[in-house]
Parts: structure tokens; C-alpha cells; sequence
């Protein structure tokens, strides 16, 4: 399916997306990490050049910055050392600041201070909207795929209207009511079916569900060679290995090289994204490295990348596919995020009174497929929120065999008596 659309904000028009719609491993390798920064990467500094107004990148470099700490701080979150990890931080802060959007007090400090928002709500939703139409635009204007999108999904309840209005307006969020099937059906529509559902459930008192998806798919800017694919070996381990589709290709890139690392970044098509692939030089290495690697030292590292000249590199690169899928209600407890999780929960700024409805979950899924002809890419966020249990209602069902009596009640005689089986038999 093909979308052509526009964005309208107050006193502009942006040109929208247009473009053409088109296993679990055992090893956490460096490869994971790359691609998890490649989309933590989506709105770095270095994507930021030729803003039309310095103001705006200043904050959308910020936003960038608070999105890579926080994909750090989650990713140690999430990680199982040995397995295999992707997810997309910048879907979850997407989804994250309608969230923030609606929430006050204490309840607001620590959404803003788990993920990492620099600004305070007005500055952050103008951060977003920037963002994502600047992203989309130069993906499309360099022949790139990139949709990002957001929702409210009314399951029980409508928040009140100044934040419906907001989120509609700065996030681009679609409003409409639905259950179960409507929200996966989006999620599997925004990310052109690499992610067909995002909630197996929702509570019995489900209010509504915040959404967001991502999805990227672009060549690269040299691509590889089908024939020059082979089967190699890939060490999971110093003493244990497995046989992978190694790509091949020869060409100028740039590339950082220390004594236990080697960085690498790979252009998609027309150079405004890029892969970057870090591989220490050790083969059991990748954990002392993910161990040093602070957001000071990941900027570091791909500030030194963007001065690299390029030059020519005989590059060796793995084949993959990767789905994931996480609970994120227990990662963001640990991070510091507890309040909107409850019966303190603050969000007015939703127009519900405090303590009347919280987040009763938070699932994120995660897709990637990496072959000679490019990446694709797609994450999926749902923010559930829910209320109080309704009071209990008593139910009597006489829907089987029943005795029955009629009786007298001031003398308590029983007049007739019975019983039925077959309410359909005389």
C-alpha cells in the first residue's frame, strides 16, 4: 500500500512521507549493538545539519541527546548477557512524551527524569513535532522509507479535550476508539506488517492506549554483492562457533580504530542515516566495551566517526534477521519510574483527578532484517492506561434446573411449590 500525506502545523505546511510501502539467537554480538544505535541514532546531532532555523536544531539536538542517554540506560536495562537485543529507543520516547504530556507533579518529574526530556512540556512537544517532519522529509527527499506515527486508541474513556488537542497537534496523533484488534491492526498497518501486534490483552478497565511505530527501510549507499555472500564462521564465543551468510564488499568508509575497538559507519542511500557497527577487537570483548561505554563515550566515539575521512576497507558483514519483544513496566520501576504506576499516579494534565487512572502497562516490540541491499526496521510502543475497578455488580442467572415456591409472606405458608428442567416443555 502506498501513503501520500501532509502535515500541517500553525503557520506552516511540511511536505509529508512518500515513498513506496513495500529468531531469536543465542549470542549478543556487535553487530545488535550497531543496529540498536542506528535507531537510537534517527534523530542524533549528526542527522541535524541544514535546520532552517538554529533554534530548532538546538532543541532537536537536545531531544537527540536525551533519547541516546536514555537508550543506554535501558539497554542495561534489558540486556541478558549472551543473547541477542534490539529495541527502538526513540519509539518508547515518542510514546513516552504523549505520557508526559498528560502527567503532573511528581508523577511528571519521573517520567522526565527516567527519560532523559531535557525540556519541560511545551518545549518537548515542539522538540517531537520538529523532529519527526524533519526526519521524514529528508528520508524521502533522499529516496529513503521512514514513518513514524502515533495514536490514542479510546477503549473505555476520552481524555480531556486540551490534551487530546496537544497530542493531536504536536504529536500527530490519531484519535479513534477501538479495542484489541483496532490497535494491533494499526500497529501492523504503521509498520507495513513486520510488527503484526503489539498487546495480547487489555484490562478489564482499560481507559485508552497511547501508541507510537517507526518504520525504516533504506538501501545502502554501496551495496553489497549477492555473489560475493558466503558461508563463514562467526565465533559466539573463543571456543565455540556457528556458520553465517557473511556479506563481503570492498569500499571507502569511514573507520575509528583504538587498541580493543574498531568503529564503522556504513551510509544508507543518500548519506543522511547511517549504520554504525562497533567491534571490539577481542571476540569475548563485547562486554568489557558495552561495560565502558558511558554517553559521554558513545559521543566520543561517533564525533571522531563523523571527522574520519574515508578510505578504502575490505568489509565483512553478517546477514540477519532479529525480533524482539519486551515488558517495559519493570525496567522503568528500576530506572525510577514507580509513581505512574499506581493509585498516585498524577495525570490532570489528562483531565482524570489524581489516583484515577495509571499506566497498567508497557509493551514494546522491536523487528530487523539486515541483507546486501540495505536495512529495514520497525519498532512498536502501547501505553496502556486504566482505572479503578468498577463496583462489584451481584449476578443471579437462573440459566439451569431451579426450584422454586410461591408463599405467604406475613405467615411465611408456602402456597405452591416446583421445580424446573425444561422451561420450554408444559
Amino acid at each position: 500500500m502506498c501513503h501520500s500525506v501532509s502535515y500541517a502545523h500553525p503557520g506552516k505546511e511540511f511536505p509529508g512521507y512518500d515513498g513506496t510501502c513495500p529468531a531469536r539467537k543465542t549470542f549478543l554480538n556487535p553487530l545488535t549493538v550497531a543496529v540498536m544505535l542506528l535507531t537510537a541514532l534517527l534523530c542524533s546531532p549528526g542527522t541535524l545539519r541544514g535546520a532552517v532555523h538554529a533554534g530548532n536544531q538546538d532543541i532537536r539536538q537536545g531531544l537527540a541527546k536525551g533519547n541516546n542517554d536514555f537508550a543506554l540506560s535501558l539497554f542495561r536495562q534489558l540486556d541478558r548477557s549472551g543473547e541477542n537485543l534490539f529495541f527502538s529507543p526513540y519509539s518508547i520516547s515518542s510514546a513516552m512524551g504523549m505520557v508526559f504530556e498528560g502527567s503532573r507533579a511528581n508523577t511528571s518529574a519521573e517520567v522526565q527524569n527516567v527519560m532523559h526530556f531535557r525540556f519541560g512540556r511545551e518545549q518537548l512537544a515542539e522538540a517531537f513535532w520538529n523532529c519527526n517532519h524533519d526526519l521524514m522529509s529528508r528520508a524521502s527527499a533522499s529516496g529513503q522509507k521512514l514513518n513514524i506515527a502515533n495514536a490514542l486508541v479510546l477503549t473505555g474513556d476520552t481524555p480531556g479535550k486540551p490534551y487530546t488537542d496537544r497530542v493531536r497537534k504536536y504529536y500527530d496523533a490519531e484519535i479513534f476508539p477501538g479495542g484489541l484488534d483496532k490497535i494491533n491492526a494499526w500497529v501492523a498497518d504503521k509498520t507495513m506488517g513486520r510488527i503484526p501486534s503489539i498487546l495480547q490483552q487489555l484490562d478489564s478497565n482499560s481507559m485508552f492506549v497511547l501508541l507510537n511505530a517507526i518504520w525504516f527501510k533504506s538501501s545502502w549507499e554501496s551495496a553489497f554483492r549477492r555473489e560475493s555472500t558466503s558461508d563463514m564462521p562467526f565465533s559466539v564465543s573463543p571456543k565455540k562457533q556457528v556458520t553465517v551468510k557473511m556479506m563481503y564488499q570492498k569500499h571507502d568508509f569511514s573507520m575509528v580504530e583504538e587498541k580493543e575497538l574498531k568503529a564503522i559507519g556504513l551510509p544508507y542511500r543518500g548519506g543522511e542515516l547511517s549504520m554504525v557497527i562497533f567491534l571490539p577487537r577481542a571476540k569475548d570483548g563485547l562486554a568489557r566495551f558495552e561495560k565502558s561505554l558511558t554517553p559521554q563515550r558513545l559521543s566520543d566515539l561517533l564525533s571522531r566517526l563523523d571527522s574520519q575521512s574515508a578510505e578504502e576497507i575490505e568489509l565483512s558483514f553478517p546477514k540477519f534477521t532479529m525480533t524482539a519483544g519486551y515488558d517495559l513496566v519493570r525496567p522503568f520501576r528500576k530506572m525510577g519510574m514507580s509513581e505512574a504506576f499506581g493509585e498516585k499516579a498524577d495525570f490532570t494534565g489528562m483531565g482524570f483527578r489524581p489516583g484515577e487512572v495509571w499506566i497498567g502497562q508497557i509493551r514494546h516490540k522491536a523487528f530487523v532484517e539486515v541483507n546486501e541491499e540495505g536495512t529495514e526496521a520497525a519498532g512498536a510502543t502501547a501505553v496502556e492506561f486504566v482505572t479503578k475497578a468498577l463496583p462489584y455488580s451481584k449476578e443471579f442467572k437462573a440459566d439451569h434446573p431451579f426450584l422454586f415456591l410461591i408463599r405467604d409472606n406475613r405467615q411465611g405458608t408456602i402456597l405452591f411449590m416446583g421445580r424446573v428442567c425444561d422451561p420450554t416443555s408444559r
